[in-house]
């Protein structure tokens, strides 16, 4: 009888603490945020160009990888948040332009910013 509660316990445990996971909802990342983090991606991939040029050896895609997921941590991000947020803003184009555009012009400001 003992066993049986106990295992009782132990499923409802676990059926407890799977249930939590799954209901957690991934957040989109605000505009600001997710500007930065491609900003950074973008660079963490021409970085990568460049070794791959100056070492061969190298793989491209395991070294991308690993450059992303170092982002994705100076960031306090996880893989999934970021691509979750992605496919958000590639689902409303005119938020998608908006965020690509000010990709592009948050790069130029940057360089100037860091040469002073």
């Amino acid at each position: 009888m003992k066993i049986i509660i106990i295992c009782l316990c132990s499923a409802l445990t676990i059926f407890i603490f799977s249930c939590n996971r799954k209901n957690k909802k991934i957040e989109v990342l605000p505009f600001d945020t997710m500007k930065v983090v491609m900003w950074d991606l973008l660079n963490a991939e021409e970085f990568n160009n460049i070794l791959i040029i100056k070492d061969s050896t190298l793989k491209k895609t395991k070294n991308n990888l690993k450059l992303y997921q170092q982002v994705f941590f100076m960031h306090h991000l996880s893989k999934e948040q970021f691509y979750y947020s992605y496919q958000f803003y590639e689902q409303h184009p005119d938020q998608f332009k908006t965020l690509m555009d000010s990709v592009s012009s948050y790069g130029p400001r940057q360089r100037v910013t860091n040469n002073k």
